[in-house]
């Protein structure tokens, strides 16, 4: 069976007819030897070595067997979380096996015409399984005590087992039916900074895959980010729940722009490494195209000039300051003008400024045209500084920008102000420019460094079925500042003042869900040059196309596809996608077994043979592909091809969770938020309700601080008296409002 030219799994289990023979024998050699005249010593001798024989030959028919009967039913298991195994210094992916040539030959047999008689379920068979099933099920409704266990065991979904209650995941089980004898596949840790993409098409497990992750991740007690810009309900409340479970309740936070009454707070430009960063992420959602680029240009140049005098004025930019001071400009430069001129200008400017204002007011001085609709305080500190000349860069730019007429002004940055009133309408405003020194607004204020170095857990919903501009924008200023904090990290490392200038890198897990919506100028450097400051990044998305067509350039797509070295693959529907996966694959041979068969006449009258007859069986090789792109958009739900560590293949299949709204580690009121979520949004995949992710879910671990009753946090420790408690939870007359974001 493993030795000759072909494998031959696929066939009938011949050697239980000898194994049975053999076993027979052996009964009847230990109970009557004198029937096959022996004594009962030669007896005993010869039941043992038949029953040897017996259990050889046993065990390979029940292999064949096993191996027919897995082509054609789907492998399905449930782990809980706290549950999943732990690898050392490896990251868990799933149940699986490594893709060989053996596997590409299995699958071409089991393809050929002739195996359908054995992968084909009669349909005799198939009514008296579904009757079973129905009959099982009845009965486990009876109200006798443990019966319905007995029952839910006869319905387990064991291979050997013809009355399995087994979903269907659609695709082939050819694909992982291949191999029976399934290992735990893995990642080694130290190669995650390579980067993962994660590439399948809806309600086919990306999310779940996420999950599996990002659990992981949690309890291993890296710093996790996840950025979802859908809002997934279980996504969001898994995060949650894991980080109960890991006893790290304190170092989680909840940014959700769908529901900014529960969420943490988040200034997507107030932290930069260079002042001109500010302007870049307020200005890259601006459309540049055309004739838009020189009005995205001239908004630049503008929003950068106002980001420096407010940084000089000791403000922290955000979006609200910076629509105030792009719609009306000029108290900005009354206040920017007064403070170089308290610092570079000659004594008593003052003075003369108000010896200005009073010409002005009495109408003795001739105002410039371009200034006419400005108030007399401007125009005075706009002569001063123009009869100065002080070699103040943005105090110039500034003057420039007052010269102009308002109405001229206003239509070049008229497409900077209608984008930042959406960033800043209603409580969303209030997320993204938080207001600092505002005491009752008790939501914690978050930035990735401090998240990085206190190994913190985010957890961001971006909502962008709702508002895709706003999400866009927000989550483009995220992966910003996550590039700018990356590259602080790669310079100077966690302390940049070690005594030995030894440079400490953090491990920064990120996690990227419909990563196609998040991509922008920002994610390129990203995938390039992240893995050298600590960060593994992990994209999902569902077809290359959508990266393509988020960056408008094919060539960065390749560039940001080209730094993935792990790649894993669902169930796709865009054959590009598939043949993106399958060109990375050598091509291997596949040995077909052709039986040739003849007869040949003789004229001959004389002679003793009338025919000459031959059998004979050819083996062929041919060159094929190890896989090809239907066979990647053939796969079931929950099952995945992974190129891992070097283009080492896996097919792999996950543990099918069921809602993370089952969690004993979730507050009521988060509750009721996921199920408005699910019922507003309809994201999560509904394909592994069927299973017991969350089986035998303990109540609590030991050593965790935190525990949940009655939709309550209730921390163990004491919270110090000189910190603000942590935003724990809001309830509403509604109830339909939690406050997940937690920390101090």
């Amino acid at each position: 069976m493993k030795h000759g030219v072909t494998e031959a799994m696929l066939r009938p289990p011949v050697e239980l007819y000898s194994a049975a023979t053999a076993g027979s024998i052996g009964i009847i050699a230990a109970t009557a030897p004198w029937a096959l005249m022996l004594s009962p010593g030669l007896g005993y001798a010869a039941a043992g070595a038949a029953t040897g024989f017996a259990l050889y030959r046993g065990n390979h028919g029940f292999q064949v067997l096993r191996y027919t009967i897995g082509l054609t039913k789907y492998k399905i298991s449930s782990v809980a979380p706290h549950k999943l195994p732990r690898i050392p210094e490896r990251l868990y992916m799933g149940q699986g096996f490594e893709w060989t040539q053996r596997h590409t030959q299995r699958l071409a047999d089991a393809r050929r015409p002739d195996a359908r008689d054995f992968l084909a379920p009669s349909p005799l068979g198939n009514l008296t399984a579904k009757a079973c099933r129905k009959l099982v099920k009845r009965a486990a409704r009876a109200p006798l005590p443990g019966f319905s266990s007995v029952c839910n065991a006869l319905l387990a979904p064991r291979w050997w087992n013809p009355i399995a209650d087994i979903p269907d995941l659609g695709g082939s089980p050819l694909l992982h039916g291949v191999e029976p004898n399934e290992v735990a596949v893995s990642l080694s840790q130290k190669h995650r900074v390579g980067h993962m993409l994660v590439i399948g098409t809806t309600r086919v497990g990306k999310t779940r895959l996420m999950e599996l992750l990002v659990t992981q991740d949690i309890r291993d007690g890296d710093c996790c980010i996840v950025i979802d810009p859908k809002g997934d309900a279980d996504l969001m409340m898994r995060v949650y729940a894991e980080a109960a479970r890991a006893g790290r309740l304190d170092q989680l936070y909840v940014f959700h722009l769908g529901y900014p009454e529960f969420s943490a707070r988040y200034n997507g430009i107030g932290n930069f490494a260079r002042i001109t960063e500010v302007a870049n992420r307020a200005t890259n959602a601006l459309p540049n195209g055309g004739n838009s680029a020189a009005f995205k240009e001239f908004a630049w140049r503008f929003t950068n000039l106002i980001a420096q005098a407010q940084v000089a004025l000791g403000m922290v930019p955000t979006y609200d300051l910076l629509l105030r001071d792009i719609t009306d400009i000029e108290p900005l430069f009354v206040r920017y003008s007064e403070h170089v001129l308290g610092k570079l200008g000659p004594t008593g400017w003052m003075k003369k400024i108000e010896a200005i204002e009073a010409a002005i007011q009495t109408k003795k001085y001739a105002v410039p045209r371009a200034l006419q609709d400005r108030t007399p305080r401007l125009i005075a500190l706009f002569h001063v500084l123009k009869e100065l000349q002080l070699p103040e860069p943005v105090v110039q730019g500034l003057a420039s920008a007052v010269r102009y007429e308002r109405t001229f002004f206003e239509k070049i940055v008229a497409s900077l102000g209608p984008f930042l009133e959406k960033l800043t309408t209603g409580a969303v405003g209030k997320l993204i420019s938080p207001d600092y020194f505002d005491t009752e607004d008790k939501r914690p204020i978050f930035d990735w460094m401090s998240v990085i170095r206190q190994k913190g857990i985010v957890y961001v919903g971006l909502d962008a079925l709702s508002d895709p501009v706003v999400a866009s924008a927000v989550g483009n200023s995220m992966l910003a500042d996550l590039v700018s904090v990356g590259g602080k990290l790669y310079k100077t490392g966690l302390d940049p003042h070690h005594p030995e200038g030894k440079i400490t890198l953090p491990t920064v897990n990120c996690h990227f869900d419909e990563v196609n919506e998040l991509m922008g100028p920002e994610f390129v450097p990203m995938v390039n040059k992240m893995g050298g400051s600590g960060f593994r990044l992990h994209a999902y998305t569902q077809t290359i196309p959508d990266i393509e067509a988020r960056l408008g350039d094919t060539a960065k797509a390749k560039q940001v596809l080209g730094n993935f070295n792990h790649l894993v693959m669902l169930r796709v529907k865009s054959a590009e996608t598939a043949q993106f996966f399958t060109d990375q694959l050598p091509k291997v041979d596949v040995t077909t077994l052709t039986s040739v068969s003849g007869v040949t006449d003789t004229s001959a009258d004389q002679g003793p043979v009338d025919f000459v007859s031959r059998n004979e069986d050819r083996v062929s090789t041919t060159q094929t592909e190890m896989l090809t792109p239907a066979d990647i958009m053939a796969q079931p739900q929950g099952q995945a091809f992974a190129l891992l560590e070097g283009n080492r293949l896996h097919h792999i299949r996950m543990p099918l969770p069921v809602s993370a709204a089952d969690d004993e580690f979730l507050p009521e009121s988060l509750r009721s938020i996921g199920d408005a979520m699910r019922a507003r949004y309809h994201t999560s995949e509904g394909w592994a309700s069927e299973n017991d992710w969350l089986q035998d879910m303990p109540i609590g671990l030991a050593g965790s601080p935190a525990l949940l009753d009655a939709g309550e946090i209730v921390f163990d420790t004491a919270i110090p008296e000189t910190v603000d408690a942590p935003y724990s939870l809001v309830e509403q007359s509604n109830n339909a409002v939690a406050a997940v974001a937690v920390g101090w």
